[in-house]
């Protein structure tokens, strides 16, 4: 970057770094009297023909005059406005274009006011309009505008100065991809399969993976022509349906809407099937969705956004069984599932999710022997086997830090996500959610063993405690080494595995509302707040625990801690 745009960005970083103290709307201020962002523009000789929309808009009234409520207003100087064609202020004036003005000037509003050091952390911001606007503030750009000078905090928001009057975004998502000329088989394909309607859809939003044409090379010219037969109508409908989903889902963050890799967020698609995200950290080659590398994120459209990938997702046809058929890592759990009558359910139509051992992992006693005579072990493998697989498709990439499922013989199965790391029962996952058409898969090198534990409800109210106790002093450890979002991260995984483990003796409102506290809203500010938060909430159920067992005390000092826990 060169050292001039830095020192402008340091400049803009530094103006803005207590906005959200200066910018806090005054309840009860004159707008005559406060500095409005109206009345700020109105005091600029640079800004006197952004003025000119401000004065004819309803929204323009608000900034000027509306006190309980905050915005951002980038607001292109006078030299941007010079930039335009002669005439199209003046035609943008004429009272027969009110709505392409109102439209216009909204494009420039945020309704909400943010500081540039929580611009920098944003990929898109939808506008007053309902429009997205992209936002690059470490290259100072928003839209097709440059930032400019320094930003200027008003009492009801803050102003940015660009370089360039915004245009709004009026072309859908079909038109983008149309006008873009990577995607014109892309295109054909929607238009072919009669799914245009889909993507030019206005009354919802819509994130699209779109595959270019190189993508579609990768396919070979006798599949590809294949596609267009009258016979394969269906399954090219299922093939674009499968690259788009409704609902955004950015790669980077919107304020509003939750991102591709946060907690808990697996999109499906048009065609039904999961699109599961992996983010550039777990890939050498950066992030990607079905397997597919993004190499584009966050295209904004009038209907949503979207990204650009360099293969074609194709619906899972392969079944579990097939999937395992299909790599040599994986021959002897398939000969293991034969004889043991497992492989059934795993060709059948159930949803189910797979924790696969790799061949290595049944080299170890006791299992190597087993493997040598599955004929005489049949019962033995069938227990053991049975614990790798859990019902319904459960996504391990993007899972919840804590989760406990039930296998398929009904023992309890913890799935863990720690950063980038990823376990089933403390085993690590090496390969994570490759999707059949009746499931998903995950690579693991080590047997999963079948203890039968405790039933939960043997789980004491003072372990409950206990365990909060510890949580409390760790989380506070980090917080005060002002590792906020380390703080807020381990409040997070712990309040899912309390709500996993101790949820049988604290199904209270304070349970419901430790829930509440720690779900990944997707902040990118406030982490020192959320930790509070969350710390406050654990601290609210131990005092719930506490008051209600009368005799805690009589049952910490009988408890021995030697003795192995249920779960743990």
């Amino acid at each position: 970057m060169p050292l001039r745009r830095t020192q402008t960005y340091a400049t803009l970083l530094l103006a803005t770094l207590l906005l959200p103290l200066s910018a806090m709307p005054a309840a009860a201020a004159d707008p005559a009297e406060a500095k409005t962002i109206g009345r700020v523009v109105r005091e600029r000789a640079d800004l006197s023909k952004l003025l000119l929309l401000l004065d004819k808009t309803e929204l323009g009234s608000r900034l000027s005059e509306d006190t309980g409520k905050s915005f951002t207003l980038f607001a292109p100087t006078n030299a941007a406005f010079d930039k335009l064609p002669d005439g199209a202020v003046k035609t943008l004036l004429d009272p027969r274009n009110d709505d392409r003005l109102e439209e216009v000037f909204a494009y420039h509003v945020l309704r909400r006011s943010e500081p540039a050091w929580a611009l920098q952390k944003y990929s898109l911001l939808r506008m007053a309009t309902g429009q997205f606007l992209a936002i690059d503030l470490s290259r100072q750009r928003v839209g097709g505008a440059r930032l400019t000078g320094t930003a200027v905090p008003c009492s009801n928001g803050v102003i940015y100065l660009i370089d360039t009057v915004l245009t709004p975004t009026t072309d859908d998502l079909f038109q983008t991809l149309q006008k873009d000329g990577r995607f014109t088989i892309f295109t054909r394909a929607i238009t072919a399969s009669r799914q245009g309607k889909l993507f030019q859809n206005m009354h919802s939003l819509y994130t699209v993976f779109a595959p270019t044409d190189d993508a579609f090379a990768k396919l070979g010219d006798e599949t590809l022509q294949s596609l267009y037969r009258p016979e394969n109508d269906d399954r090219l409908q299922d093939i674009i349906k499968q690259h788009i989903t409704e609902g955004v889902f950015a790669a980077g963050k919107v304020p509003g809407f939750r991102s591709l890799g946060v907690t808990a967020v697996t999109p499906k698609s048009a065609f039904g099937q999961q699109l599961n995200f992996k983010a550039a950290a777990g890939n050498e080659d950066g992030p990607t969705i079905d397997g597919a590398a993004i190499t584009q994120t966050d295209v904004p459209c009038a209907n949503g956004i979207v990204h650009v990938i360099d293969s074609v997702i194709l619906p899972a046809e392969d079944s579990l069984l097939d999937l395992l058929r299909a790599e040599e890592k994986y021959t002897t759990l398939v000969r293991l599932l034969e004889a043991t009558g497992l492989d059934l359910p795993l060709a059948s139509d159930s949803d189910l999710t797979l924790f696969a051992p790799v061949n290595s992992a049944w080299e170890a006693e006791p299992y190597a022997s087993l493997v040598a005579n599955p004929a005489e072990s049949r019962e033995r493998l069938y227990g053991i086997l049975a614990r790798h697989v859990i019902s319904g498709k459960q996504v391990t990439q993007n899972n919840v830090p804590f989760k406990k499922f039930r296998s398929l013989h009904d023992a309890p199965l913890y799935v863990t996500r720690d950063g980038e790391d990823r376990r089933v029962q403390g085993t690590p996952i090496v390969e994570t959610d490759a999707e059949a058409f009746n499931g998903l898969l995950n690579s693991i090198e080590t047997v999963l063993q079948d203890p039968q534990e405790l039933p939960e409800g043997d789980i004491s109210a003072i372990e409950a405690i206990l365990f909060i106790q510890e949580t409390l002093t760790r989380g506070a450890e980090l917080y005060d080494a002002a590792q906020y979002e380390a703080s807020y991260r381990y409040f997070e995984r712990r309040g899912y595995e309390y709500l996993t483990k101790y949820r049988v003796v604290d199904s209270g409102k304070t349970a419901d509302a430790l829930e509440r506290a720690i779900r990944d809203n997707q902040t990118v500010l406030r982490f020192a707040s959320e930790a509070w938060q969350s710390r406050n909430a654990f601290r609210n159920v131990l005092r719930t625990l506490e008051q209600r067992e009368d005799r805690v005390q009589d049952q910490y000092l009988m408890l021995q801690q030697e003795r192995k826990q249920f779960g743990r």
